[in-house]
């Protein structure tokens, strides 16, 4: 009867344990039991068989189908013990997972706290010479592997699981097999080594680290107070509103308090413009409604979006190339950087929401297509263009637009089709533009390998690189400057000049042009990131991405580093 009790009570612990909601409860049997440490690893592992909680797409604090699999591929033979003591790098590993609030992720998701209290109590009984029971050293054992592998996939891949929270935006990130690498690591020894080597590379990411370690101690200390009014502060203004005006722009090291009374002068004024521009808006010094509303924003939701943004800065290759282009959407910019200089800029616009959001990707431009044709997609076909021609008999002919059957590709005579008598559902044709001023991708068209179809092109449209908000495509990305583009992607080609590009293009003829020397490009959705001058950028989230489940972690305000 005992031994039956006992079993049922090691049943409810270890289903605690892998639900992702461990509790300080050490499992120990009597102390007559037989079995080893791979034993209990194994029966612990064959328990969660047919566990919902395997697939961990939507459960992100699971990672218990790679756990799984990585014991099996080791026969179940512990990871953290050794001839019965705990290897070196154990308490290195923990400090990670303990500290990994500093690169924007939450110590809670990886049981840091309960690791170390179990960590505390079992370095005690080693010390003291006593043995640790295998159930003890398997709670333990497997508790810190599968941290260690959630740890590693969310510093791999990013902490959001991008086919959840955006099932209607392709994203091309990269991959890596985090059970091979934490059994590599565990086989050389190198397991605390390993996960500071996920830490990505690239420059922005440690800008935007030092930045949220600001913002932790901000609100760790309580943030800043919300600004009463609806704006309208300005350049000689007083009272209580410049007071919480001055303390909340001294809070992000805009403007220094001054010893005595606040008066909106000159100095403050610089505060609120540089504010203003580190913020995306008009930076003439006056608080306006909009410059009160992103005052007011409060510091864990500005925590939140610095955290997402390090997340999605996780989907971008080691290696970005040099030089690579960069597109970054809330900003409407396009970059191009080598050897950590930018050496070319220029706006750009990009898609609109729903259905014509602009995709994340990583890959490198090969092609570039002069006079290009537009094959109008068949979305756009239907829910624009059918309706602008049953308005104008004449407006394919107007913009140069020749109609296809789609069954066999035939182009047919739009004075032929009864264009009133078709709908979305009956619509049959495929719509093409002629190269020429008209072609709404004008010039010339930049191709790259993607899941999406998107690519770069000039326009016809020009004007409206003028708006300040720019999300106005179907999706591809119109840049402002396409012949200055051009002419630097076709440097790599020795046949190729400035002059040749300029009469190619005037010859109104279409043609290719592959690029000898392919440009990496990222197409990035970054809302914050830290400019060239070290000034901290927050943007608009245009395409409403960062609602997304993403709780923030606030450490102590004397929390210090790890050793």
């Amino acid at each position: 009867m005992l031994y039956k009790k006992v079993n049922k009570l090691r049943t409810i612990i270890y289903a605690v344990v892998f639900s992702g909601c461990i509790t300080p409860v050490f499992a120990t049997l009597p102390n007559n039991s037989a079995e080893s440490v791979p034993q209990v690893i194994a029966s612990r592992i064959q328990l969660t068989n047919g566990s919902s909680r395997m697939m961990c797409a939507a459960k992100l604090r699971c990672s218990l189908s790679a756990t799984s699999q990585f014991y099996q591929s080791r026969n179940y033979q512990p990871v953290w013990f050794n001839n019965g003591q705990l290897i070196a790098d154990t308490e290195k590993v923990i400090d990670v997972l303990r500290f990994s609030y500093r690169d924007g992720l939450n110590p809670e998701d990886y049981n840091a706290h309960l690791l170390r209290t179990m960590y505390v109590n079992i370095s005690t009984q080693l010390a003291s010479g006593q043995t640790v029971s295998p159930e003890v050293a398997s709670d333990f054992d497997v508790t810190l592997s599968d941290a260690y592998l959630l740890y590693s996939r969310h510093m791999e891949f990013g902490r959001v699981d991008n086919f959840s929270a955006y099932q209607d935006w392709k994203i091309n990130k990269r991959y890596a097999n985090t059970v091979t690498l934490f059994s590599d690591a565990a086989h050389s020894g190198n397991l605390a080594k390993n996960l500071q080597n996920l830490t990505p590379t690239y420059p922005g990411y440690g800008k935007l680290k030092l930045q949220l370690a600001k913002y932790q101690q901000i609100a760790a200390h309580g943030g800043w107070q919300t600004i009463p009014g609806k704006g309208g502060i300005k350049k000689g203004s007083r009272g209580k509103q410049v007071t919480l005006l001055a303390e909340r722009i001294a809070a992000t090291e805009n403007y220094s308090l001054p010893d005595g009374a606040v008066v909106f002068d000159d100095d403050l004024r610089d505060g609120v413009k540089q504010f203003q521009g580190e913020n995306g808006l008009k930076a003439n010094g006056v608080v306006d409604a909009a410059t009160l509303a992103a005052l007011n924003i409060p510091v864990e939701q500005r925590l939140k979006q610095i955290a997402i943004n390090m997340d999605r800065m996780r989907w971008l290759p080691n290696d970005l190339g040099n030089p690579y282009l960069m597109v970054n959407i809330p900003n409407y910019s396009l970059i191009i950087s080598k050897d950590g200089q930018t050496e070319m800029s220029m706006p750009v616009i990009v898609g609109g929401g729903g259905d014509n959001k602009t995709c994340v990707v990583n890959s490198q431009i090969n092609m570039l297509e002069l006079n290009p044709y537009w094959g109008i997609p068949y979305r756009i076909a239907t829910k624009e263009y059918l309706r602008k021609i049953q308005e104008s008999p004449n407006y394919l002919y107007e913009h140069n637009i020749r109609v296809y059957r789609q069954s066999d590709n035939q182009e047919v005579d739009p004075e032929t089709i009864n264009w009133h008598g078709v709908t979305a559902t009956n619509f049959k044709y495929f719509l093409r533009q002629d190269p020429g001023k008209k072609n709404a991708l004008g010039r010339v068209k930049f191709m790259f390998n993607n899941d999406c179809g998107i690519y770069l092109h000039d326009t016809s449209n020009p004007k409206l690189f003028a708006k300040y908000s720019r999300s106005l495509s179907h999706g591809c990305v119109r840049v402002s400057e396409p012949i200055a583009l051009a002419d630097y992607l076709i440097a790599g080609n020795p046949n190729w000049s400035s002059d040749r590009l300029e009469s190619a293009i005037s010859s109104g003829k279409h043609r290719w042009l592959k690029l000898d020397q392919p440009l990496p490009i990222h197409i990035v959705y970054w809302t914050t990131w830290v400019n060239n001058q070290d000034q901290l950028q927050f943007r608009k989230d245009i395409y409403k991405t960062e609602s997304v489940n993403f709780p923030v972690f606030i450490p102590k305000a004397k929390e210090s580093n790890p050793e």
